[in-house]
């Protein structure tokens, strides 16, 4: 990397999620459906899950733990519960990468300081971060909040920058940030996972600065690509 290239790498920091835009989640979810399926039945994997959204509603994340406690409760802590815990620990949260995940992360390298910036729990999302591998990758530099859009200011703090670039699947939180931060945000929308391939969810909103299929994408665009301004968004 030459001198220039380096100082601008400096100034830049780039914001990335994780969940259906690294990793995928809507996969997690569909196997963790079947083993409650087979376990409890169709009756029991609607229970848990209306525990999940419940407290997905109220605490703004979704605690896949948390509901697995109270799943219990309910259950009259049947011996059986104690399958969700192996479910847990030893998923192989590698294989739910997205090809080219960790090649990005690393490729965003030459162009500034990547930073995952997830929503998510306190213990589950970390675990997540850490046995997929992508906390290596990005050398620890992990961000966990439960609306991350609102902690813009504890962000800039922590990783202070001339600009940012946030790559996410959610396109209300992009337009969030984007209305915070203007023109020293960068926002590249994902067009992969539920949330994104949703049209009601997607309607409504600005267009991001840059609209890609898949994280892949990312290793294909100049460096200035991330802070031209120009709009892009839906090319």
């Amino acid at each position: 990397m030459n001198d220039q290239a380096q100082n601008a790498a400096l100034k830049t920091v780039f914001l990335v999620d994780v969940d259906d835009t690294l990793f995928d989640n809507d996969l997690f979810e569909r196997e963790l459906r079947e083993c409650l399926r087979n376990l409890f039945g169709e009756e029991g994997e609607k229970e848990y899950w209306d525990i999940l959204e419940n407290i997905r509603t109220t605490s703004g994340f979704a605690d896949f733990l948390g509901a697995a406690q109270i799943f219990r409760l309910r259950r009259d802590q049947s011996p059986r519960t104690q399958e969700l815990a192996f479910f847990f620990r030893d998923y192989p949260f590698e294989k739910n990468l997205y090809a080219h995940a960790l090649e990005t992360l690393e490729h965003l390298k030459k162009h500034g300081h990547p930073v995952i910036l997830s929503d998510g729990d306190a213990i589950f999302q970390p675990i997540k971060i850490d046995h997929s591998g992508i906390r290596r990758c990005v050398d620890g530099h992990v961000l966990i909040f439960i609306h991350k859009e609102r902690m813009l200011q504890k962000i800039e703090e922590l990783y202070p920058a001339d600009h940012y670039v946030m790559i996410d699947d959610k396109i209300r939180i992009l337009s969030g940030m984007k209305d915070l931060w203007k023109d020293r945000l960068t926002s590249v929308f994902i067009h992969q996972g539920h949330y994104a391939l949703n049209p009601e969810l997607v309607s409504g909103y600005p267009p991001p600065d840059l609209t890609i299929n898949h994280i892949g994408d990312l290793m294909f665009l100049p460096g200035e690509a991330f802070t031209s301004f120009k709009k892009q968004g839906g090319k």
